[in-house]
């Protein structure tokens, strides 16, 4: 029977403190914690964007990519202003630096065409057609799988009352990309 109790309570608990964000500060801490904690919608959301970019292995690549990203993204709440029904929170998010890494291999594909080219091309006919992606791909995947270096960004939450319940406006594509440590300042 007490074991009944206190499974009821937790569950009480749990179920209380679960998407009932009151205030704005935790509809944003509510909403960076589906990033790291891969939230269905959010994979969904990521399944989307890969199958329009990517195929096959390089699709189930890119995804493990981005789910480190998210598992490994740290944040900190650092400021919520409340004006009647509406708010700001600021927060800083740190995450993998992956624009920097993308940057790199572009500069280093641009270097070293040679290392790319499809086989059976002649290296003194090298033109934008005669480098094989797949072989590009295999290197900057391969760079972005193993990266260690990260970035802090400052990201501004807008959010509104809507019924007595806070909700967040849609971020821009900067800060979108931020979260996914692609933003280049």
């Amino acid at each position: 029977m007490k074991k009944i109790i206190v499974f009821l309570l937790l569950l009480l608990i749990t179920g209380c403190s679960m998407g009932l964000a009151t205030t704005p500060k935790e509809k944003v801490k509510e909403f960076l914690d589906k990033y790291k904690n891969q939230d269905s919608e959010v994979l969904d959301n990521l399944d989307d964007i890969v199958s329009s970019e990517y195929s096959g292995s390089y699709a189930d690549r890119y995804k493990n990519i981005m789910k480190n990203q998210y598992k490994n993204m740290k944040y900190k709440i650092t400021d919520e202003i409340i004006e009647g029904d509406d708010a700001l929170v600021l927060a800083e998010i740190t995450v993998f630096n992956y624009s920097s890494i993308i940057k790199s291999a572009n500069e280093y594909l641009s270097d070293h065409k040679k290392e790319f080219l499809k086989d059976n091309i002649n290296e003194n006919s090298i033109t934008s057609d005669s480098i094989d992606s797949d072989k590009f791909l295999d290197y900057k995947f391969s760079l972005l799988e193993n990266a260690s270096d990260t970035k802090t960004y400052s990201i501004e939450f807008t959010l509104h009352k809507n019924d007595n319940t806070w909700e967040m406006d849609s971020l821009s594509e900067n800060d979108i990309e931020k979260i996914h440590g692609l933003y280049d300042e």
